[in-house]
């Protein structure tokens, strides 16, 4: 039978690029996105998928941190946008995106399966909280990505 860190390691990787549970992943919402699409908000009140896609980011890494005994913030800012929305900027966007995943997916394959139930650096919270928030935090801005497609 599977340990738990490897169930876990199984719902990150269906929600990134497999069979999610949610009934799409981020590779397949994220494909066929271009700079122009991604940087679009239904009003100025609304994230972008850009916008969204620089959170994970922020976030995944802020994840690994903790995971790593750390709180620190990671070195760039949350919704961070680049001064200019191109092409480039955009596909720089999706590799940081993949990246950070991966950062995570170590940083949780690593993590003895003991620790789950250990504070995280965060008060009042245990590495399992910490990663099942994370799941869960990223599932909730997938489905905000697909609408923002959709009303693409």
């Amino acid at each position: 039978m599977a340990n738990e860190i490897n169930r876990i390691l199984k719902l990150f990787a269906d929600l990134q690029h497999g069979n999610c549970w949610v009934g799409n992943n981020f590779k397949e919402t994220l494909h066929g996105i271009d700079a122009a699409m991604a940087i679009k908000t239904v009003s100025e009140d609304t994230n972008s998928i850009w916008r969204l896609v620089a959170h994970i980011t922020y976030w995944r890494t802020r994840v690994v941190n903790r995971l790593s005994g750390t709180d620190n913030p990671p070195p760039f800012r949350d919704f961070l946008l680049p001064d200019d929305p191109n092409k480039e900027n955009w596909k720089q966007a999706l590799l940081d995106f993949e990246a950070a995943y991966h950062l995570l997916r170590n940083a949780i394959q690593h993590l003895p399966q003991e620790h789950l139930e250990k504070p995280s650096p965060r008060e009042g919270q245990t590495f399992y909280e910490l990663i099942m928030g994370c799941l869960q935090h990223d599932a909730y801005h997938l489905g905000q990505m697909i609408l923002l497609k959709k009303a693409g």
